[in-house]
């Protein structure tokens, strides 16, 4: 990154680093893979969040279950590096 060397996963163009996005690039989407970790551990009431004033930003109020859901996601997430225009042509699965 510090040498500006950031390559496309679809494309392996170079990225200007102000114009990378991180993507759900190859694997289930982020919906796809909570719904499935929701059923895992007993369905979508069993994960209670903090209330949050900023949308989004939600907290597990259980600290155990929010190591869970980062080892899992860790796990199962395919994140790869795009430019904003190769992110926006992918379909959303």
């Amino acid at each position: 990154m510090a040498a500006n060397t950031l390559v496309s996963d679809e494309s392996g163009r170079a990225l200007d680093i102000s114009d990378t996005h991180v993507s759900y690039y190859r694997g289930p989407s982020f919906a796809k893979l909570a719904a499935s970790f929701a059923e895992e551990v007993g369905g979508w009431p069993a994960i209670e969040l903090t209330t949050s004033t900023d949308p989004g930003r939600g907290k597990f109020t259980d600290r155990t279950l929010a190591e869970r859901w980062r080892k899992y996601h860790r796990e199962r997430a395919v994140l790869g590096l795009l430019s904003s225009q190769e992110n926006l042509r992918r379909p959303r699965r």
